[in-house]
């Protein structure tokens, strides 16, 4: 199967400037996780979390320190795509995935609603859903972001997926998140804190601050 971090770079190109026209409805808020806690009991599991770089340091995510950069060989398997994301962490059995492509697409900040609408556009149009859980919008280290979370069907079973996009560099930046729909019930919540602890390392050339 081909993932959607693939579909969707392959199609952002192709992309209408029209809003669709659907009942999709907003995510609820959730009480979010604290993951700098020593431990999480994630599906009985003990899991500890860290801050970790991607993009070269450009960007940091709290992630499960167990989850280790994927293999070349296991990407060449699950993204065999030019289009595959450029950093991916997994889990040891490969089934809890986080991926990141800073895309070459351009998107100013300002039209961030309209790239989210063409998103859910894209994905409407070109995959049947088993479940749309709606979209959102959300703030994560002091950038506007949106999110989407939905089931898609493969063999014996759905794929969980959570998307967050941004602008970094004036370009779409693009964070998934997907697991099955059996570790679902204990992924959810903690997927959408991992997107809440994304933040930033903003160049001081252009005159911003730098978080930490």
């Amino acid at each position: 199967m081909k993932h959607w971090d693939e579909k969707i770079v392959a199609m952002m190109n192709g992309m209408t400037t029209d809003a669709p026209d659907d009942g999709y409805g907003h995510i609820p808020e959730e009480p979010d996780l604290d993951l700098t806690a020593a431990f999480l009991q994630i599906g009985g599991e003990p899991y500890s979390f860290q801050e970790t770089e991607l993009l070269e340091g450009k960007t940091r995510m709290m992630l499960p320190r167990t989850f280790k950069p994927m293999s070349e060989h296991m990407m060449n398997l699950k993204y065999p795509s030019q289009h595959r994301p450029s950093t991916i962490y997994t889990n040891a059995e490969g089934t809890i995935n986080i991926a990141v492509n800073h895309t070459v697409n351009p998107l100013p900040e300002e039209d961030l609603p309209l790239f989210k609408q063409s998103m859910i556009q894209i994905l409407r149009r070109t995959q049947k859903l088993t479940k749309w859980y709606g979209d959102d919008d959300r703030t994560v280290g002091e950038r506007a972001a949106a999110t989407c979370e939905f089931l898609t069907p493969v063999v014996n079973a759905n794929l969980y997926h959570l998307m967050l996009f941004t602008s970094l560099d004036e370009r779409a930046l693009i964070f998934t998140f997907n697991c099955t729909d059996l570790e679902l019930d204990d992924w959810k919540r903690v997927a959408s804190a991992m997107m809440n602890s994304i933040r930033f390392e903003i160049d001081e050339e252009r005159g911003d601050v730098i978080e930490y």
